[in-house]
């Protein structure tokens, strides 16, 4: 009996056991079954379609007609609870799966299935997957000359190179003034010296005594005449607006005299001003409707020597007002409510002009330059007028000054040519001087600084000039020869090169509907000191383009070449492509592919 009692608790409690551990087996076996079928059920809600299903959330399958699909919550079957529950899954910046700190994939989630019970005992069996969404992928590439030219470039070109690439563009040689030579000419009819020239457009007017010859100069080598007007005296002065060319001659009775030029090729008188008095008309400027007018001093009051003309109408000039100066106007420039008049005044060479009030224009400031020489021209450029004299015996002839308060010009710095400087142009920070010194009838300054005149080159003509103006990439010279009175001088043209930068930006790929981009590979060629980086914009507006790069925002680049994970989703898709270089040579962009999930 004492054997008995210690004996049939730990049999009877075996025999329990036993048949409680046969039941959960038996449940677990049940459980087990009842996941396998949630998983496939789960695999091939998945098949039909990545958008229905990749949708966060619990869920339990269920069978709608004759297929699978997700119904949202848990299931009890018998004394089984299931579940799906599906979740983002992260990526590190290796692509390693991770369970957090990392970055969504959009192209793959986290789905766990799970069957549970309570009785005999409570327990669960679960797995762990990911699905991606990589069924029927596809791939949109371009590799060919034609595909790329479909894109839009900003200081590149699409290439033929290996079937088609994209490069940066080339860029023409760096213009050298530093070795400027005469690059053509034209000799005008007769012997007379050319005093002056304007240019606008593809076109030259040079005054040749009387007569006012049209040239085309598209090819700047060799001008071609096209017309000639002839005036009734001769023409110190041209200047041109729109259709009309304003003549400054000596005639007593013309001394503005306008020409229509519409038709080049057969300019005709369109009207005449008589200006008061006989003192000759010397230069021209016109803007707005109005002609402001530099004269030859005179003694008589009505003569004055800054006259403003109405010329709204050009075939009947009208006098609006002017000054009566102390001295001869040689040329005028205006700018803004100011004209800029370059006078034979000794102590007023720089004489600015209120002409808010065409009627009744004010002096408002004037500069005393150095000496006693007269000033011949002037040109402008922004807040600095390059003021030009004759001979100066007591220095310099040419003077940077300051009018950014026009009332008070300031000196900025001068220049001695040593001898007469007729004309002066400015352009591209550049002052360009007509001389008549023997061998250096043109002078170039370097004015990048004008507070630093620096000597650029000299170059001897043959001849002296009268004037020089500065247009697109020359310089066209009024001169005093008998067989090239205009003649045009370049720049030394240096090697051409590659421009430093430019971007690529591709045709739109159309996907159909929102799909996934999982890779990009690419193909770039990148000489020493050039680069070529890419970034992607999706959308499904086919209107907003955010051009990113690997952390989503537009502060990074795909520019290791290979297959690279995207993350990246919308119907539309483009890329941009952005190219570096030293200006010597050119990285190349060959062929990208994107994998894409529709």
């Amino acid at each position: 009996m004492g054997i008995s009692a210690l004996l049939l608790p730990a049999l009877a409690t075996a025999i329990v056991t036993t048949r409680e551990g046969r039941v959960q087996e038996l449940k677990r076996i049940e459980a087990t079954a009842l996941l396998r079928e949630t998983d496939e059920a789960v695999r091939s809600v998945r098949e039909k379609g990545w958008a229905q299903f990749a949708v966060n959330g619990t869920y339990f399958p269920a069978i709608t007609g004759s297929t699978w699909s997700l119904t949202a919550g848990t299931q009890t079957i018998g004394n089984f609870t299931r579940q799906v529950v599906i979740s983002d899954a992260q990526r590190s910046a290796t692509g390693a799966i991770v369970a957090s700190g990392g970055t969504v994939d959009s192209s793959t989630k986290r789905v766990v299935t799970t069957v549970s019970w309570t009785q005999p005992f409570a327990a669960t069996v679960s797995n762990e997957t990911y699905y991606q969404r990589y069924l029927n992928n596809a791939a949109w590439s371009q590799t060919t000359q034609a595909e790329f030219n479909a894109g839009t470039f900003v200081n590149t070109v699409s290439t033929s190179t290996g079937g088609g690439a994209v490069q940066l563009a080339t860029t023409p040689g760096i213009p050298n003034w530093g070795s400027p030579s005469v690059v053509g000419g034209y000799n005008a009819s007769g012997n007379q010296d050319a005093l002056d020239v304007f240019t606008v457009g593809n076109f030259a007017y040079l005054s040749d005594g009387t007569v006012m010859t049209i040239l085309n100069i598209t090819t700047p080598a060799t001008p071609t005449l096209v017309g000639t007007y002839t005036a009734s005296g001769t023409i110190n002065h041209v200047y041109v607006d729109g259709n009309f060319a304003y003549l400054s001659t000596t005639s007593d009775s013309a001394e503005l005299t306008v020409v229509n030029i519409t038709n080049p090729a057969s300019p005709v008188l369109a009207g005449t001003e008589n200006l008061p008095g006989n003192a000759d008309a010397r230069a021209a400027f016109v803007v707005g409707g109005f002609a402001y007018m530099g004269r030859v001093s005179s003694t008589t009051s009505s003569s004055r020597e800054f006259q403003i003309l109405n010329v709204s109408n050009p075939a009947n000039p009208a006098v609006a007002g002017g000054i009566d100066m102390s001295g001869t106007v040689n040329n005028i420039k205006v700018s803004g409510n100011f004209a800029y008049l370059a006078t034979t005044i000794d102590t007023q060479e720089l004489v600015v002009v209120n002409v808010t009030n065409k009627n009744s224009p004010t002096t408002a400031g004037s500069y005393n330059a150095a000496g006693s020489a007269d000033a011949n021209d002037l040109g402008i450029d922004g807040n600095t007028v390059y003021l030009a004299e004759v001979n100066n015996t007591s220095g310099a002839e040419v003077f940077s000054i300051n009018v950014t308060t026009p009332s008070s010009p300031s000196l900025l710095d001068t220049f001695e040519v040593g001898g007469a400087v007729t004309g002066v142009s400015v352009l591209n920070g550049y002052a360009f001087l007509s001389t008549a010194i023997t061998n250096r009838q043109l002078i170039v300054l370097d004015a990048a600084a004008p507070n630093n005149l620096l000597l650029e080159a000299n170059v001897n003509l043959g001849s002296s000039a009268n004037d020089v103006k500065a247009h697109g990439s020359y310089t066209y010279m009024a001169t005093a020869s008998n067989t090239q009175e205009l003649m045009i001088v370049g720049p030394a043209i240096g090697p051409s090169g590659f421009q430093p930068s430019g971007t690529f930006d591709s045709s739109t790929f159309d996907a159909g509907a929102s799909a996934a981009y999982n890779y990009i590979t690419f193909t770039i060629t990148e000489p020493a000191s050039t680069n070529v980086r890419l970034q992607i914009a999706a959308n499904d507006d086919n209107t907003t383009w955010n051009y990113v790069g690997p952390d989503g925002t537009a502060a990074t680049f795909y520019d290791v070449p290979g297959t690279i994970r995207l993350n990246t989703a919308g119907r539309y898709l483009r890329y941009r492509a952005t190219l570096s270089g030293p200006g010597t040579s050119t990285p190349v962009f060959s062929d990208i592919s994107i994998n894409y999930s529709p």
